[in-house]
């Protein structure tokens, strides 16, 4: 097993990439990680072609997190060893202003007590390249973010649950949480005329 080990001082963030076999590393971020981290490291990822197999991702106090993502580097463009995590984390990124095309083929949707109230989303669906990003990219739209996330792929299918919270770690709101219901909905069908 090969280890790559870099703490960021100003950031106080621990980032681990450890080799597993063939293309497949598992990162470690644990630390203080910025807003939106999920969705601009998420979104350099997809660009340099690396597959996200899984995520197990948690906020405690503040802005401190514990994230293991498992990475796939078959059709990557570039060496594990030559990325940067943490200025993936921290690059700016083009802001959303459509939604993205999402094919999803269920999701369920609920309010939770979690995270000091938030809203369960949990999807599953065709697995690609760029699909958490593009669907952080969707939330991050309606003021949407994950405080806690379960993400899965297997046999090119991904099982995805989300707890989401509004801005400053607020409970999201009615109008917020109505907004992605539709959207997921949308998404559904899209599915569905793309199968017929």
């Amino acid at each position: 097993m090969h280890t790559i080990r870099a703490t960021v001082p100003e950031s106080k963030t621990q980032v681990t990439l450890h080799h597993h076999g063939l293309q497949r590393y598992e990162l470690s971020l644990h630390g203080r990680l910025e807003p939106g981290w999920a969705g601009r490291l998420s979104n350099g990822l997809a660009q340099r072609k690396i597959n996200i197999m899984r995520v197990e991702a948690a906020r405690s106090a503040g802005w401190k997190w514990r994230s293991t993502i498992d990475l796939d580097f078959f059709t990557a463009a570039i060496k594990p060893d030559t990325i940067d995590f943490v200025s993936l984390m921290q690059a700016p990124t083009a802001p959303v202003t459509a939604p993205e095309t999402l094919l999803i083929d269920d999701y369920q949707m609920e309010r939770s007590t979690r995270c000091d109230g938030s809203l369960y989303l949990e999807l599953s669906g065709p697995d690609r390249i760029g699909l958490l990003s593009s669907l952080l990219n969707t939330f991050s739209l309606y003021s949407l973010f994950p405080a806690e996330m379960l993400v899965e792929t297997q046999r090119n299918r991904v099982f995805d649950r989300f707890w989401l919270k509004g801005l400053g770690g607020s409970t999201p709101s009615e109008e917020a949480t109505v907004a992605i219901r539709e959207r997921m909905q949308e998404c559904v069908q899209l599915k569905r005329r793309a199968v017929a």
